[in-house]
């Protein structure tokens, strides 16, 4: 079974104020932290023997900070380390205003063969209320200085439903992504409700000096700008993402299929099969520790540098399989689901006849069924987490 690496690179030049993710402004160490990325491996690697892995995702934070001699040394020790299939996928997420002609050179010939650019807006008011620190120019010259080097599968980042944003500027900020050629598009609604941390933009709502778009004008955004990617030749494959054919994330897809994926660094997550030839066994997912000195410190231990880990058995991996799958548009295959978590008959009938309760209270039009195979209409992916919650009981 294949899986992937994610590598997590946590150091920003500044956090912006919707991120809720794990990230630090600290300078960061580029060699150290290269040094330690192969330590952590080495410490793991016993378990991902004679694997293959399909991709890798250098995700954070910033990534594109990451000096390139430095960088370039992490993923050597990880490609003499894990066999990848020859026809692998090597992601990199980068900022507009932190690459040039000569990095993005760099990380071409380290082996990225996939730019993720975390655009946002190209409207520089917009950006402003993010605290971006690009502009619209430098994100428009990011996306030509990546083709000229060389990178024909770019994914841009685009969000929606920003303060003060219009249907009219929600669009035009998707004209301007599709008129460069993309070949994949990840577009989000801005959420600022259930986060981990409350951060300074959900707090500046709060106290009402910042104003969001109502709940209508949000969801004519997101239709309206479904529409216009589908008609421009992207095809939505899960609820935010949207590619041209063979050019859907291939790392993504194994966190909505179940998939394993090792992550390394500091915050980073990982999740792993007790054994991958019979997932009914169970797995095992673990955060690394987030403090940049604890986890250093642990691998200069020699000891795994962990801040928690959960063991998850058949029925909870099912239940996460059925909720992240329905964010796809092809839903899933609840026959494979029996055949791969072992599971009763019983359980899929339990399914159906919650779908059929569903229909019947109203909910027609948000779910369909063919035979065993389950998935969300447009309307209903709109409402893919009640729906989930709902179906799994």
């Amino acid at each position: 079974m294949r899986f992937g690496i994610y590598v997590h690179f946590p150091y920003c030049l500044s956090k912006c104020r919707y991120c809720d993710f794990f990230s630090m402004t600290s300078p960061a160490p580029h060699e150290a932290y290269a040094q330690a990325i192969g330590e952590e491996l080495r410490l793991r690697q016993v378990q991902w023997a004679n694997r293959r892995a399909g991709s890798l995702y250098l995700g954070g934070g910033t990534p594109s900070l990451w000096e390139p001699t430095s960088m370039e040394k992490a993923m050597l020790l990880i490609a003499r380390s894990v066999t990848f299939d020859s026809d692998s996928e090597w992601t990199l997420e980068a900022n507009p205003g932190t690459i040039d002609a000569a990095r993005l050179a760099a990380f071409r010939a380290i082996g990225f063969d996939r730019l993720s650019l975390g655009i946002q807006s190209f409207d520089d008011a917009l950006l402003s209320q993010l605290g971006r620190r690009h502009s619209g120019a430098q994100a428009r010259s990011a996306l030509a200085a990546a083709r000229a080097a060389g990178f024909d599968n770019l994914s841009l980042d685009l969000i929606y439903g920003l303060p003060g944003q219009t249907l009219t500027a929600a669009l035009d900020d998707l004209g301007q992504a599709l008129d460069t050629g993309i070949e994949h598009l990840s577009h989000y609604e801005l959420m600022i409700d259930d986060l981990e941390t409350k951060t300074p933009l959900a707090r500046d709502v709060e106290r009402g000096a910042v104003s969001l778009p109502g709940e209508d004008a949000v969801f004519e955004m997101g239709q309206a700008l479904v529409e216009r990617a589908c008609a421009a030749g992207l095809t939505r494959y899960e609820i935010s993402s949207f590619a041209r054919p063979g050019r859907a994330s291939r790392h993504n897809q194994l966190y909505w299929t179940g998939g394993e994926y090792l992550g390394l660094g500091c915050g980073a997550v990982g999740f792993a099969l007790h054994d991958p030839s019979r997932p009914a066994l169970g797995g095992r997912r673990w955060v690394n520790l987030r403090d940049p000195d604890r986890y250093f410190g642990a691998l200069e231990r020699g000891e795994l540098p962990e801040a928690s880990s959960e063991d998850l058995d058949a029925d909870e991996l099912f239940d996460e399989w059925l909720s992240l799958g329905l964010r796809q548009c092809a839903g899933v295959d609840l026959v494979e689901a029996i055949q791969r978590f072992e599971l009763p008959r019983s359980r899929i009938d339990a399914i159906h006849a919650r779908a059929e309760a569903l229909i019947a209270r109203g909910w027609e039009g948000c779910l369909e069924r063919s035979d065993d195979r389950l998935w969300l209409t447009r309307k209903g992916l709109d409402l893919h987490t009640e729906l989930a919650v709902r179906l799994i009981g």
